[in-house]
């Protein structure tokens, strides 16, 4: 989009992208810079390889820059330095590009002083406002800015792109882009992340000991391993997370029996093989059962009492037929 409106010469003076951390607003625009001051490339693209392409990627072409909040709020000071360079002829490229993040985060005079500018742009500089929440900003602001929405990925489309650009196997790949919610930068940090895996495993581990101990004679003693694993709360959410994504395969496969709509395809056989064990109320029951321990952790309740809860509430079911009767 950004390209057809460079090539057609439809510019806007100031955009603000809008969406949450890690959708890539901050790569989009660097890369508008790029398609404003590349040396080599036509109106609308950019080679990537050239001095000024080269400068925007590390961050040091002197008509680029990126002004990020100092501390809590960005301030008065910061946003009548960049007005004041706004307004001065590029050197060394074709537009000055000055990237604002944070923008919802300006202060009351920040922002004054920002609608200054915006209400008489100098014709030679572009403004990129970055916002997590829009509804943050002065109404006078965003309607002086183009905006462009930042939302998520279709989980199958991230998941693609995690297995071209970062190199990822399928599975992980998959469950990525599923705990992301669609969310690239999210995703790549899931996928950075040394637990991933560990937490597949951890919750493979904790179904087979449920399907293997239905009178749940060591629930306390499963509860205390996941004391242990889970280490914290960060690490208690992150391993309910899996969970959920696995009860959601099993309801999938057993209701649906389509292992191509399954998150952890890889693990197709191992989920087949367990799910005629279980009904599709029971399945529904222990997704209820782990989705209300994990909103139990959010809210700093207990973290081995909430763990106990899960693993009780989840055999107590296997008992009476049904997960977590009276949740």
């Amino acid at each position: 989009m950004l390209s057809r409106w460079v090539a057609g010469g439809r510019l806007a003076h100031a955009y603000l992208f809008c969406g949450p951390p890690g959708m890539g607003k901050l790569g989009a625009a660097r890369e508008l810079a790029k398609l404003l001051n590349c040396e080599r490339s036509a109106p609308g693209a950019f080679c990537g390889c050239c001095p000024s392409c080269l400068r925007i990627d590390r961050g040091n072409h002197p008509e680029v820059r990126v002004v990020a909040a100092e501390g809590a709020t960005t301030k008065l000071g910061q946003v009548r330095e960049v007005c004041r360079e706004l307004h001065l002829r590029p050197a060394f490229g074709h537009r000055r590009v000055y990237i604002l993040e944070d923008a919802d985060r300006l202060t009351t005079e920040a922002a004054n002083a920002l609608l200054a500018v915006l209400e008489e742009p100098p014709g030679h500089a572009v403004l990129v406002l970055l916002a997590s929440h829009a509804q943050a900003l002065l109404p006078t602001i965003v309607s002086r800015c183009q905006t462009l929405s930042f939302r998520p990925w279709p989980q199958e489309s991230l998941a693609r792109l995690l297995e071209a650009e970062d190199g990822a196997a399928p599975g992980p790949a998959r469950l990525a882009a599923a705990l992301a919610q669609g969310n690239p930068g999210l995703a790549r940090s899931r996928l950075a992340d040394d637990q991933l895996g560990a937490g597949r495993e951890q919750a493979e581990r904790m179904l087979e000991r449920l399907l293997e101990d239905p009178e749940g004679t060591g629930a306390h003693i499963l509860a205390g391993d996941l004391e242990a694993y889970t280490r914290d709360r960060a690490g208690t959410l992150a391993f309910l997370d899996v969970l959920l994504l696995y009860l959601r395969d099993f309801l999938t496969l057993k209701v649906a029996g389509r292992p191509e709509l399954l998150i952890n395809q890889d693990r197709a056989g191992w989920i087949g093989a367990r799910v005629a064990e279980l009904s599709p109320d029971q399945l529904l029951d222990a997704l209820g059962a782990a989705a209300f321990v994990r909103d139990a952790v959010r809210q700093n309740a207990h973290r081995r009492m909430c763990l106990d809860l899960l693993v009780l509430r989840l055999t107590r079911g296997r008992r009476r037929g049904r997960i977590c009767p009276g949740l």
